[in-house]
């Protein structure tokens, strides 16, 4: 029990030093005891030679030889001593190179120990570094690791960044419904007319906060990564069902005739957000279309819009959460922020992607790509 408690309080140095020093112990007690066997061989092959040459019985020979033997005796005996401080020497220097060698390996596993505490306290920024000089598979676990730091703190500031951003958007409403309450419980002669027009406010807010309530469930649930119910799709129908239940008007283009596999209720999801956020920049007197091509197996669907655009620089952040460009920062026009963000964590589960780009309409075209599409055999529309 004493042996495994002081084993285990041992570390990788002392592991190591006292491993080599009795492989080299072992090393050297072997050929030791081969030397000892090759030299007591040698005295026992003299003495039964002087034996055979000499005719007098056996025990008077063997004592006569023992004076002939006397040097192999001595370089028996020089040999043990030589030997023994050769291995002492040897156990000596392979106990220091072995405490040396672990020390340079367990360097870097003691970085990571310090880092993993620093973490462990709340600290993120803290990374081990790559070493040339360390072991490959030291550096790969080291890399592995800084990358996981680098996750996990990409992670928790999206959250921070989520947690502030979702608070702001829901103190926004709050804040109008407790004015509104205010104003009206501090009126002596209640107004029926200013009734309603608190009624109004207050349920215009309301809906406001269950909208955002909904997208941040939404988006709870993509993170979660909740499994697809994949279906097969016919392209042209979904798309020309999608559009004639958008509440205004939406232009159709061509459409390829095919099917593919997802999600119909995610992906009805994705649809509805764009032409909403496509008509809201467009205006009640704006254009929005909607189309499809397809190519090698790849299914392309873009919502057009004839609004201001988006710029550059922006197309990008649009999709980030919270995210709302210059022209739609007015809490009445613009929505939440989180339709897009949606949207791209939709496309991503079914193995797609998403972008922006100028529209030939004059506003902005948002595109998402999907994989698997099979074109209907006979069809005469856009389809490769």
């Amino acid at each position: 029990m004493s042996r495994r408690g002081t084993w285990g309080r041992l570390g990788l140095r002392g592991r190591l030093a006292l491993s080599i020093g009795g492989i080299v112990l072992a090393i050297c007690a072997v050929f030791f005891v081969a030397a000892r066997h090759e030299l007591s061989e040698l005295s026992g092959v003299i003495r039964q030679e002087e034996v055979e040459e000499d005719p007098r019985s056996e025990s008077e020979a063997v004592r006569d030889q023992e004076p002939h033997l006397e040097p192999i005796q001595d370089a028996q005996d020089d040999m043990e001593k030589t030997f023994l401080v050769a291995a002492a020497l040897t156990l000596g220097v392979a106990l220091m190179a072995g405490y040396v060698v672990a020390s340079r390996t367990a360097a870097p596993l003691r970085r990571l120990a310090r880092t993993a505490a620093a973490v462990d306290a709340g600290d993120l920024t803290p990374r081990i570094g790559g070493n040339p000089s360390a072991a490959t598979e030291v550096r790969v676990l080291a890399e592995a690791f800084d990358h996981m730091l680098d996750r996990l703190d990409e992670a928790f500031s999206r959250q921070r960044r989520f947690v502030s951003d979702a608070s702001h958007e829901l103190r926004t409403p709050l804040t109008a419904i407790r004015g509104q309450l205010e104003v009206l419980g501090r009126s002596e002669h209640v107004d029926p007319e200013e009734v309603r027009h608190v009624e109004q406010a207050v349920l215009t807010e309301t809906a406001r906060i269950e909208r955002l309530v909904e997208d941040l469930l939404a988006l709870a649930r993509l993170d979660e990564g909740q499994a697809l119910e994949r279906r097969e799709i016919s392209v042209g129908v979904f798309l020309r069902r999608l559009a004639q239940a958008d509440p205004g008007e939406v232009l159709v283009g061509e459409l390829p005739e095919g099917v593919f596999e997802g999600d119909p209720d995610r992906l009805a999801q994705v649809i509805r957000n764009l032409l909403s956020n496509a008509r809201r920049h467009a205006g009640a007197s704006g254009s929005v279309a909607i189309g499809a091509s397809s190519q090698r197996g790849r299914l392309a669907i873009w919502v057009d819009d004839d609004g201001p655009g988006i710029p550059e620089t922006e197309r990008e952040a649009i999709f980030d959460r919270f995210y709302r460009s210059e022209s739609a920062r007015d809490r009445h026009s613009g929505g939440s922020g989180l339709g897009l963000a949606i949207t791209r964590s939709i496309v991503e589960s079914h193995g797609g992607r998403i972008w922006a780009e100028g529209s030939p309409l004059g506003g902005a075209r948002i595109i998402f790509e999907l994989w698997g599409f099979r074109c209907a055999e006979g069809s005469n529309g856009p389809c490769d």
